[in-house]
């Protein structure tokens, strides 16, 4: 099977996506013949003329990537975001009639009501092009289909290599919380400032790290530094070994989110054994069960996040040992790259063998 599919860059110092990690291991570990087209900015990238020329010229190159390449299949990989949802709908229409799936991974339009009438009308199309639309959970399913109905939609959650998060010791002492991530205001950067703010007031003792690049990096480690001072640290972009050596460090996995898919930086935590305090947006509910695994809070909610950190930090050894293995389990028995390799697969075929039988029907 030869599969074009699309994501931002694969260069994790150029692009902090989810997409993007989501969209390199399923080429790692996948065993079929991927060719990669770059559509979305790098972080930081500026939106000036040469940006809105590319943006011009993509669907183009689009066509001729798979006139040249002459895939089985297109797999279009956006976000419920409007420039996302605009660009790829351009591309699903240069897309040559290969069979295409359209795969969203959260946005805040999975969710909330599309913005305007344009906006709807490009999400509308997109979808309506795809042979197969992929969300990342139940919810997001019934929520598109209420707004565009009869689609053909499969739910299949993000996945990560739970093998390279192998089980470590922590040492018992001051707890370290982790970010991971783009660093954006969506993903809830001064509701962690403010509740750092409000811990260390009340004489919470604890570290905090973080890593990953966005338009906001510089504003959110300056309040960091002024809230926690040596407390804090930022470590950049992390992959690979680093990253796992980061999460094995780490305690807890602070991202309270304001909109969200199914962050992969939350499967691996999770699988390194970070216990999740996260929001309850998206796909998110389908991996975190309150309390047992990790804690859900409201978006936005700074009082709930204190609350769930305050009573993580008070937590005796027992309780943690228990969220940390309740945590590396879900993930190991639901959410590994082995078993979502063949669900993709086994799409992949069913959309091709479909596509074949339509044609030589007609």
């Amino acid at each position: 099977m030869k599969v074009l599919i699309t994501s931002p860059s694969l260069d994790e110092n150029e692009n902090v996506s989810g997409i993007s990690t989501m969209i390199s291991s399923i080429i790692e570990y996948s065993a079929g013949v991927f060719i990669h087209f770059k559509a979305g900015r790098k972080d930081n990238e500026k939106s000036g003329v040469a940006w809105l020329a590319a943006q011009l010229k993509l669907p183009f190159a689009f066509r001729k990537a798979i006139k040249s390449s002459r895939p089985d299949i297109v797999h279009i990989n956006t976000a419920f975001e409007p420039r996302a949802m605009i660009r790829d709908m351009f591309l699903a229409m240069f897309r040559a009639n290969r069979p295409l799936v359209v795969h969203v991974h959260g946005g805040r339009f999975v969710m909330e009501d599309f913005p305007s009438g344009g906006i709807r009308t490009a999400a509308t199309r997109l979808l309506r092009a795809a042979s197969k639309v992929v969300v990342l959970s139940e919810t997001e399913r019934d929520n598109i289909l209420r707004r565009v109905p009869g689609l053909d939609i499969t739910v299949l959650a993000n996945a990560v290599a739970a093998r390279k998060f192998p089980d470590t010791e922590r040492a018992w002492g001051t707890k370290n919380i982790v970010y991971l991530g783009r660093l954006q205001e969506a993903k809830g950067l001064s509701e962690m400032v403010e509740a750092c703010r409000v811990l260390v007031a009340q004489g919470f003792k604890f570290k905090f790290t973080c890593f990953g690049t966005g338009p906001d990096k510089e504003e959110f480690t300056r309040r960091m530094t002024s809230v926690l001072g040596e407390n804090f640290h930022y470590g950049g972009v992390v992959s690979g070994r680093a990253k796992v050596a980061a999460l094995n460090a780490a305690d807890v996995f602070l991202m309270p989110s304001r909109f969200e898919g199914l962050p992969l930086a939350l499967l691996e935590a999770m699988a390194a054994g970070c216990v999740p305090i996260v929001s309850d947006r998206g796909a998110i509910p389908s991996v975190v069960e309150d309390g047992r695994n990790g804690f859900l809070v409201g978006p936005g909610d700074i009082t709930q996040i204190v609350g769930k950190l305050k009573f993580l930090l008070s937590e005796g050894q027992a309780g943690w040992e228990e969220y940390r293995r309740n945590a590396r389990e879900t993930v190991r028995s639901n959410f590994d790259m082995g078993n979502y390799t063949e669900k993709l697969k086994n799409l992949y075929s069913e959309i091709v063998s479909r596509e074949n039988e339509n044609s030589r029907r007609r």
